[in-house]
């Protein structure tokens, strides 16, 4: 680094020299004089420069090196084993409205605040061009979240080693789980307002099945080919911040196994996950799925008496061009609990469509309707009531400001039927409506 530092400071020196003031001589050849001035048979011999001229100037020039010296000083040099280090963050900031709900003649008052919905910092250590270890932290604060400070987790801790198998790479540790960063990434990609169908939970602000989450601890192998993708995995199942061990006992000695297979009808399959909407054209098929022995739940009394097995299906489309996207699927599910105390578990299913309209270069305009279905199955009878009904408008519109940056303005209106078994009161579900601006920063 000095050697080239140094290198550069004397082309620099030479440039300075020359552009010094110079004075221009001539010589008679006859006679040998030597004139300042031009004429009549006198030869140009070059210019001159005195010798204090370019002392004065070599010290300026040594004394300027001395300075950039000492600003390099000031600089923190970072060391590691890893061939590069790769850093990268992803943040959603956001302002939220939260209309009362209505159940008859209940209401809840209204609640505004402003959000940090997620705050990804991440970094990777490539050992060489393909492989890498990648850690992602997670912090949020939202106004659901139940606490008056933010959370942080691990989000994703994983070892990526490519071509394992031939069009085969794997991720160990807490990794990505098949679906969810595959619809964020091909269908649905405003997860800084609203998650995806199967990942949507019930609280203030979301009302869904809350099946599953985007990483957990396991490994899952990603196959990529112009035409198919897939992702293999098993995991504890419970997810990246739920437990699987309860306090002195083991709640689990089973795993969870989870796909997506998907097939690419117009190709593209390599580049699964890194479409540009706006530019590539693409048409995608999928199926994916979960099966998950003696599950457990981060949000109930940690025992073995609250395990059930969960399974999942689903199917999902979506067909891109640079104008527009349109996305739907459609899932089913169960949970069967281990304790008959608990009934004989739970029944969903649910659809949801998504649209993306792009009208001018960087504006779009977004829309998506969700119906989730929650039926609580009774022990021995088998007698379904309704756990859940719930139906949800998305809609808003998006500016990208710049490659970093995009503004999201946004509502939402939701039909909840939650803890209603009698027919005779359905029509008094609670409604409310979610309004958010958001602001997108990724770099």
């Amino acid at each position: 680094m000095n050697k080239v530092v140094l290198s550069a400071l004397a082309a620099a020196m030479i440039s300075g020299v020359a552009s010094a003031d110079a004075l221009t001589l001539y010589s008679d050849p006859k006679t040998g004089q030597v004139y300042t001035t031009p004429g009549e048979g006198r030869v140009e011999m070059g210019d001159f420069i005195d010798a204090k001229t370019v002392d004065m100037q070599m010290r300026d020039q040594e004394s300027n090196f001395a300075q950039y010296q000492d600003k390099q000083k000031k600089y923190v040099n970072v060391k590691s084993k890893a061939k590069t280090l790769e850093f990268s963050g992803t943040h959603y900031f956001g302002l939220t409205s939260i209309s009362p709900e209505r159940t008859g003649s209940t209401s809840v008052d209204n609640s505004r605040g402003f959000e940090l919905r997620r705050n990804y910092v991440q970094v990777k250590a490539y050992f060489n061009d393909k492989d890498y270890f990648r850690v992602t932290m997670d912090t949020t604060k939202e106004l659901t979240s139940g606490t008056s400070y933010a959370n942080m987790y691990a989000k994703y801790a994983y070892l990526w080693l490519d071509e394992v198998l031939p069009y085969t790479g794997v991720e160990i540790g807490i990794a990505h789980r098949p679906w969810i960063d595959y619809e964020e990434h091909n269908a649905w990609h405003y997860r800084s307002i609203n998650k995806v169908a199967l990942e949507q939970k019930t609280n203030a602000t979301d009302n869904g099945p809350d099946l599953i989450n985007s990483a957990d601890l396991g490994f899952n192998l990603k196959t990529k080919t112009d035409m198919f993708s897939s992702e293999i995995g098993l995991f504890n199942g419970e997810g990246y911040h739920a437990d699987k061990a309860a306090a002195n006992q083991e709640n689990s000695t089973d795993l969870s196994l989870e796909w997506r297979l998907t097939a690419h009808v117009l190709g593209s399959g390599t580049k699964v996950g890194k479409n540009d909407r706006t530019k590539d054209t693409y048409a995608n098929i999928s199926t994916y799925g979960m099966i998950s022995k003696n599950h457990k739940d981060n949000n109930v009394v940690e025992d073995d008496a609250a395990e059930y097995d969960r399974s999942f299906y689903g199917i999902h489309a979506v067909y891109n061009q640079p104008e527009f996207l349109i996305a739907g699927q459609y899932y089913t599910a169960k949970d069967k609990a281990q304790n008959s105390a608990l009934g004989s578990g739970k029944e969903y299913k649910g659809w949801s469509v998504n649209a993306e309209i792009r009208p001018i270069q960087d504006w779009t305009v977004l829309a998506r309707y969700d119906v989730s279905d929650i039926d609580a199955v009774a022990a021995g009878t088998g007698v379904k009531t309704k756990s859940q009904d719930m139906k949800q408008t998305i809609y808003g519109v998006a500016y990208k400001y710049n490659k970093n940056v995009s503004f999201i303005a946004s509502g939402k209106h939701i039909t909840d039927a939650t803890e209603i078994t009698d027919p005779a009161t359905i029509d008094k579900a609670k409604e409310k409506d979610v309004y958010m601006l958001t602001t997108e920063v990724k770099w």
